[in-house]
């Protein structure tokens, strides 16, 4: 089933244990991340994007279409977007964790989408 651009923003909320309002990370910088996260899904796995050929990839704003909006991968690639904006919103968040955290949610990305291993390794 299909999610939609709300429910990866509400698993990065979950990892970084963000789901209060009012949020540190907001809504906006999660849905650049987001934006981010596709283009560089698109680098490593151009698969992911099988059905999209010649269509630009789609840029999110905080809207309430764009928050509704299903996000045209398959599921499998999900958890990756998810450990992507998580990753991204550690790095800017010096405060409340450390760098060690931040990379590791980034190489689960990386190795979620490139390699058949599992987060422990």
């Amino acid at each position: 089933m299909p999610k939609t651009v709300e429910q990866i923003i509400a698993g990065a909320r979950r990892i970084l244990q963000d789901e209060v309002e009012p949020y540190r990370n907001p809504t906006l910088d999660l849905l650049s991340f987001l934006n981010n996260s596709l283009y560089e899904l698109k680098r490593i796995r151009p698969d992911a994007w099988l059905g999209q050929y010649g269509v630009d990839l789609p840029e999110y704003d905080d809207t309430p279409g764009d928050l509704a909006a299903n996000i045209p991968i398959n599921p499998m690639f999900y958890q990756g977007l998810i450990y992507f904006v998580a990753g991204y919103a550690e790095l800017k968040d010096d405060e409340y964790t450390v760098d060690g955290r931040a990379a590791l949610l980034l190489r689960a990305f990386g190795s979620d989408n490139t390699e058949s291993r599992s987060l422990s390794r």
